[in-house]
């Protein structure tokens, strides 16, 4: 599987392309802005876009999906904790991201343990609330998707509505500290990372 970034929107949002090359079948994660930008991509590719994939409901991470399924079609997949924040987005946020569109209807809510197929790949949803009640990572083989979970040297603001600090360190050391050492961190800002230069150099996962 071939992973592409694209860095979208005023927040410098990433966006990630997963591609399977064997089937020519994508998934998008984090569609923040620029939506169509993104469609032209996977078109570029040769690529069907399967998944939409939200790791959250912040507009920074919204903001392109409409446009997205629109163009290229997909399953809008979302972590059920945040669907109220998806059915009604934040005014605040919304603002920050030229042209925002209110995301599509939800074609597959997750909760955690969920596989997506992607073609001769898989997509496991990991369960990481604590930045959003619906947070969710997704792991595709050596790749990891945090979203606002995990950053390099840093960990997801938790004072926005619904944010909760202690659960998201939980979710952190439970379900993400436990993959191997050189699972790739791709997050949802800033430069990727692996899970053992977190767990040694993250300076808020000391001590878990």
């Amino acid at each position: 599987m071939r992973v592409e970034t694209l860095v979208v929107g005023p927040l410098q949002t990433n966006a990630y392309v997963l591609l399977d090359e064997s089937s020519g079948e994508a998934a998008v994660v984090d569609p923040g802005a620029a939506g169509l930008q993104i469609s032209d991509a996977i078109a570029a590719a040769g690529a069907t876009l399967k998944y939409i994939l939200t790791t959250h409901g912040h507009a920074d991470h919204t903001g392109g999906a409409f446009d997205l399924k629109r163009k290229a079609g997909g399953e809008y997949v979302v972590g059920e904790g945040d669907r109220g924040q998806i059915e009604e987005p934040s005014a605040s946020l919304a603002a920050m991201i030229p042209g925002f569109a209110n995301p599509p209807s939800i074609d597959k809510p997750v909760t955690g343990g969920e596989i997506l197929e992607l073609g001769e790949s898989r997509v496991i949803v990991i369960a990481t609330p604590g930045h959003t009640p619906g947070s969710v990572c997704y792991l595709a083989g050596q790749a990891l998707f945090t979203g606002d979970t995990l950053f390099q040297n840093s960990i997801g603001r938790y004072d926005l509505p619904g944010g909760d600090g202690d659960q998201e360190l939980r979710s952190i050391r439970d379900n993400l500290l436990t993959l191997p050492d050189q699972m790739i961190v791709y997050p949802g800002h800033g430069p990727s990372s692996t899970i053992g230069e977190e767990r040694a150099n993250n300076p808020f996962l000391q001590g878990l």
